[in-house]
């Protein structure tokens, strides 16, 4: 019997509005800086996973802050797209980490809220292991989903991440329950469906592409909306 469902953040139960190329463009436009969408959209995937694997984890093993993890990031991100104003990109870099603070770059994806109710409805503890900085409580607030959660756990303060074992332990931990009581749903095949597994609690694993599922993923256990996670736990 399900007592505890954790989820994942983004791209499941909240996402960038309009795309993370178009609100960088909109931030950069205020500083002077005419940027295409859909070039920092590419830049933007590139550059991040070259920045958590030379700072994995937003800089917290560094001795960086969060902040300038993501400065630093959002200026590759625009010169490697072509715009090499130093001084106006770190304007737009902090601009953007205000920005993305607040619920003006985010949005909440469809049902959201209605599963969240009914979860918290049936008794079962409801939390948060997202791969995230020190954000997200506020985040989670300004879009009116932090009552929801029991516990908020974002890898930068936890000091592990997605899929390391200690994080889903942490949620056990924090909620009293043991893991095969527990599921998680998210978006990640490794950080939502595999790492999960690998310390007894169950997983779902939402994507709406099924025909990009390797092999080891049971179908049985993915789903393409929010809205049928209720069939596991009822």
């Amino acid at each position: 019997m399900i007592k505890l469902l954790t989820l994942d953040v983004t791209n499941t139960v909240i996402r960038v509005l309009g795309g993370v190329g178009h609100q960088y463009a909109s931030a950069a436009s205020i500083y002077g800086i005419n940027a295409d969408p859909e070039t920092l959209d590419v830049s933007f995937r590139t550059k991040w996973k070259e920045q958590n694997l030379k700072y994995p984890n937003f800089g917290v093993s560094s001795g960086i802050t969060s902040h300038a993890w993501w400065n630093e990031l959002v200026k590759q991100t625009f010169i490697s797209s072509g715009y090499i104003d130093t001084e106006a990109l770190s304007k737009v870099a902090t601009h953007l980490y205000l920005h993305f603070k607040t619920n003006k770059g985010w949005e909440v994806l469809p049902n959201t809220k209605n599963v969240l109710q009914d979860v918290k409805s049936k008794g079962i503890k409801l939390g948060v292991i997202s791969n995230f900085d020190e954000r997200l409580e506020a985040v989670l607030s300004s879009l009116g989903l932090l009552h929801y959660f029991d516990f908020v756990i974002c890898s930068r303060l936890a000091g592990h991440a997605k899929p390391q074992s200690q994080i889903y332990e942490k949620a056990l931990e924090l909620s009293g329950i043991s893991a095969p009581d527990a599921l998680h749903i998210g978006d990640h095949i490794d950080n939502d469906y595999t790492g999960p597994r690998n310390i007894g609690m169950s997983s779902v694993l939402l994507c709406n592409n099924l025909e990009k599922i390797p092999d080891h993923v049971d179908k049985k256990f993915v789903i393409t909306n929010l809205v049928d996670v209720l069939k596991f736990i009822r």
